[in-house]
């Protein structure tokens, strides 16, 4: 009893080596047959054989599947011109590997070669949520931030995008479209505004008649008097057109407040520009002027508003423009020969010398660099003219979308600002914001 007891682990301590034998012996029978695989897919890659090379390397992940073979077939693939085999593969190595950013950078470049900006925007976007990234995903980001589709439609003259929706013109009437271009206002309107924060925008149908629309373009706000047209609908004052011509403001009920000019500009933060008997002034939401001088013009933007970040450009009696602010004191020292009306904080455009340059709120000139023409910043980009063609560039002044278009729009919110392409107008979409 006693020799079996000693004999026991003396037979478990051989079963134990036996079994650590075999498991080493199997590996390196695996690592034998993986290499062998591996040796022939490359040999049969070389060749160009790619049905024995892809069963070869099939069969080595099938002993050891890991991101490197993934990459080299997909390499491979690429080498060998067969797009189609080599985005399914990427695609594949993506859904294996979702933490692996080898995966990532695998299939955006599959997706970049393919021209399938939604689908790297779509890997982009989960990379982020997963916090996986890479020199390849960021340098992607770069490369494709302004990369556009053109919208289908197209128009005979549009306006600007002002609270989400944007004007549109054809066959002589006009309608609205949304921020993605999709029409929401039948076009039959014989003259159409902007939307405002109140949610409405001033038209005028095709029997002439002047009224206020919402988003759906119904008929909601009517004035019970006489008027031809009105500026857009703001919380201090709105311009309004008498059929003798004259402007007048009134309050959001449209009920008369004050003024008769012979140009009357929209109310902003409580300042407006007006205009009688060739002489324009500024004024406050009372009527009363903010400014003693009188300019031979105003400048204003295609909302009609003269005023923003408290600055206005003014024409003097010397036929040059100068910055002011509201109380009517110069900001900066330059004059211009053309103005734009600032779209918000952001640098707006003055033509010196014959060309355009940009101009901070603080009246200074922030760079060398001139144009043809030029807007104002908006949205982090602006609309500039180059050899008699439209182009964008960034804060930077650095050409982010190339000049190739007959006329430019400002951007709105959602990456997308109508372009002149040859007689009519599209709406160019940012991929990064237009999915």
């Amino acid at each position: 009893m006693k020799k079996y007891r000693t004999l026991v682990p003396i037979v478990l301590i051989v079963l134990m080596f036996v079994s650590w034998y075999k498991l080493v012996s199997n590996v390196a029978e695996e690592n034998t047959i993986y290499n062998d695989y591996l040796t022939a897919a490359r040999k049969y890659a070389d060749d160009g054989i790619t049905k024995y090379a892809i069963e070869n390397y099939n069969l080595a992940l099938g002993i050891n599947d890991n991101p490197d073979i993934y990459v080299e077939v997909a390499e491979y693939y690429k080498s060998q011109g067969k797009d189609r085999e080599y985005l399914s593969w990427c695609e594949k190595f993506f859904e294996k590997y979702p933490m692996e950013a080898k995966a990532y950078d695998c299939v955006l470049s599959a997706y970049l070669a393919d021209e399938n900006y939604e689908s790297c925007y779509d890997v982009i976007e989960i990379a982020d949520k997963r916090n996986i990234s890479s020199e390849f995903i960021e340098q992607t980001k770069t490369e494709i931030k302004y990369v556009y589709k053109l919208d289908f439609n197209s128009y005979e003259d549009v306006g600007v995008y002002s609270n989400c929706y944007c004007a549109i013109k054809n066959d002589g009437y006009w309608g609205f479209v949304d921020r993605f271009g999709v029409q929401r206002v039948g076009i039959r309107f014989s003259e159409a505004g902007a939307f405002t924060k109140s949610g409405l925008c001033p038209v005028v149908d095709g029997k002439g008649e002047a009224y206020f629309i919402d988003a759906s373009g119904e008929k909601v706000l009517k004035s019970q008097d006489e008027y031809e047209s009105f500026g857009l609908l703001t919380t201090e004052a709105t311009a309004a057109k008498r059929s003798d011509g004259k402007y007048v403001y009134v309050d959001k009920n449209l009920n008369k407040l004050f003024g008769e000019y012979d140009y009357a500009s929209t109310m902003n933060n409580g300042i407006a520009a007006v205009m009688s008997s060739d002489k324009w002034s500024v004024i406050n939401s009372n009527g009363e002027k903010t400014v003693n001088e009188t300019f031979t013009d105003i400048k204003l933007d295609e909302r009609y508003l003269a005023y923003c970040n408290d600055r206005l450009f003014v024409k003097r009696s010397n036929g040059k423009y100068i910055m002011i602010d509201s109380s009517g004191k110069q900001v900066g020292s330059d004059e211009f020969e053309d103005v734009k009306v600032f779209a918000g904080e952001s640098p707006s455009a003055v033509k010196i010398r014959g060309k355009w340059q940009f101009i901070s709120k603080d009246g200074k000139l922030i760079s060398e660099k001139t144009y043809d023409e030029a807007r104002p910043f908006c949205k982090g980009v602006a609309a500039v003219n180059i050899d008699g063609k439209w182009g964008f560039i960034d804060e930077s002044e650095n050409v982010v979308i190339e000049p190739q278009f007959y006329g430019a729009k400002d951007f709105n919110e959602k990456g997308s600002c109508f372009v002149k392409t040859g007689d009519k107008w599209q709406l160019l979409k940012l991929y990064r914001l237009n999915r």
